[in-house]
């Protein structure tokens, strides 16, 4: 897979830290992810990935530190900042008295995607989706898989150059997690900017172009493609590599 070459960041974070109250849930994270890139944020239970995620996207505010998406800074610059962003979190609550069709619709306006050019986007994610037949119903009536396929489809909706996904492929049938990872490999031939939290390591094992490792707050370990490759070359997995950098022993 062919990167694009940029010498800009779509998403930049620079000395990000946070705390509550004397717990330091992240401490001087510093990311940076190109267009056409796709990183893996990994690490154990309470390691501040997804405290990291809800900063990126102004959810929560850093005690220190700066966060821009492709230049507007997070902070100073929230609207244009957010307007950037394809978000689906960890635990997907959709609005429950609208259809599938009628969030999809509501998220597009929001983004100011032009009506007929929406139209043909939401059938187009419904039927790749598999979920056009529930389009009028409830999404209270949603299973885990189908509200998780609708979040992102909704993330995706007028094409924004950051996707954030934070354990996504979590509830999907092997099927539809086929089917998402096509769709996030036709994204970053497309030139977005994926950050994609999970601990299912073999996908991230062969999809990322680079993967981050945090612990306690702080980046243990960065690997790109070539040394991804490598670890395969030696005869061991990104698994093997977590557990020996994350052990407190």
């Amino acid at each position: 897979m062919a990167t694009p070459v940029s010498t800009a960041p779509i998403l930049a974070v620079s000395g990000l830290e946070k705390r509550f109250r004397k717990f330091v849930a992240v401490g001087g994270l510093d990311l940076e992810v190109q267009p056409g890139q796709l990183l893996g944020l990994i690490g154990p239970n309470g390691a501040g990935k997804s405290t990291t995620v809800k900063m990126i996207t102004g959810q929560l505010l850093a005690d220190a530190g700066h966060i821009t998406v492709a230049g507007h800074d997070i902070v100073a610059e929230p609207l244009a900042a957010k307007r950037l962003i394809g978000y689906v979190p960890q635990d997907v609550a959709l609005y429950p008295f609208l259809t599938g069709r009628e969030l999809l619709e509501f998220v597009a306006e929001v983004r100011g995607v032009p009506a007929d050019e929406a139209r043909i986007t939401i059938d187009e994610l419904l039927a790749r989706f598999h979920i056009a037949d529930a389009q009028n119903r409830m999404t209270r009536e949603y299973s885990e898989g189908m509200a998780r396929k609708l979040a992102i489809a909704t993330a995706l909706l007028g094409r924004p150059p950051l996707l954030l996904l934070d354990e996504s492929l979590n509830g999907l049938d092997p099927r539809a997690a086929a089917e998402v990872k096509t769709i996030l490999k036709e994204e970053l031939a497309r030139g977005t900017a994926v950050v994609l939290v999970s601990h299912i390591l073999d996908v991230l094992e062969r999809l990322c172009t680079n993967v981050v490792l945090i612990h306690r707050g702080r980046v243990v370990e960065t690997l790109d493609r070539a040394a991804l490759d490598a670890l395969v070359s030696a005869g061991t997995t990104l698994e093997d590599f977590f557990i020996s950098h994350t052990s407190d022993g």
